[in-house]
């Protein structure tokens, strides 16, 4: 795992690239520590997930699928315990960027991630079915909710190959770019997007994973009250002024938590 933090975005690298990124548990164990890391450092703003060399990730490696076969406990599960509800309820915004193969364990984790970026030549694939396995780490949930449950039913029971234009049709990524220049406009993205308030984008976080059991009612409610304490904030306030001011506001940094692995067993 490569981690940099630099410009107010954390960095992580999936660094198995002679392996396509396929996770296994050294894996697995990395990306929570590197999104520790990330959580606790009140400089991070904003966290740029991506894999290295030619894959975002291929899915489990084979040698954790031999595991499992022979039995579950063996492994624990195929993502080796990370935590993806943990890198949903992550307060700072996760941007996954996706260059080639995006499969299995690979796909939940973007799809666990706040935006998801693809360059051209990125491929989606959950091969569930294939494996006589269920949908992994929620993707089932995080699917239906960023491409419908139609979309989500065809993806997951096909197990059939997805473009990146299909996916941005579909709802699946915000934006395809090309594969040239790739990594170095997704971080010019990144630190674009953590000049933005912290503790907005904490509130922002929650409302939108909320919005799946709110009612409309509810989650108007729920951004009033918020308003009311966010009003008399410190980056409220700080925004004003800078505006007034022609600045560039100084928000409050922010730290938080990610959650660990899954206790074993």
């Amino acid at each position: 795992m490569l981690y940099s933090a630099a410009g107010g975005v954390a960095q992580i690298t999936l660094n198995r690239p002679d392996r396509l990124n396929a996770s296994n548990r050294a894996l697995s164990q990395g990306l929570t520590a590197a999104f520790t890391r990330a959580a606790v450092d009140p400089q991070v703003r904003v966290v740029l997930l991506a894999g290295a060399g030619r894959a975002f990730c291929a899915g489990a490696d084979l040698q954790v699928l031999d595991e499992i076969s022979a039995g579950p406990d063996a492994a624990h599960s195929g993502s080796n315990g990370l935590r993806y509800d943990g890198i949903t309820r992550l307060e700072k915004p996760v941007v996954a960027a996706i260059r080639g193969a995006c499969a299995g364990i690979g796909l939940a984790l973007a799809c666990a991630a706040d935006i998801r970026i693809a360059a051209e030549d990125a491929v989606f694939v959950a091969p569930f079915v294939k494996l006589g396995l269920p949908a992994e780490g929620g993707l089932a949930w995080l699917l239906s909710h960023a491409m419908g449950p139609g979309n989500a039913a065809e993806l997951l029971l096909s197990a059939r190959r997805m473009g990146a234009g299909e996916a941005l049709a579909k709802g699946l990524v915000a934006h395809v770019l090309p594969v040239e220049g790739f990594g170095s406009a997704m971080l010019a993205y990144a630190q674009d997007l953590a000049s933005g308030a912290p503790a907005s984008f904490a509130a922002i976080k929650k409302q939108i994973f909320q919005a799946a059991t709110h009612d409309f009612a509810t989650a108007q409610d729920h951004a009033a009250t918020l308003a009311l304490t966010m009003l008399q904030g410190h980056d409220f306030r700080e925004a004003v002024a800078a505006r007034r001011e022609g600045r560039v506001p100084a928000f409050a940094p922010i730290a938080g938590r990610f959650d660990p692995p899954v206790s074993e067993g």
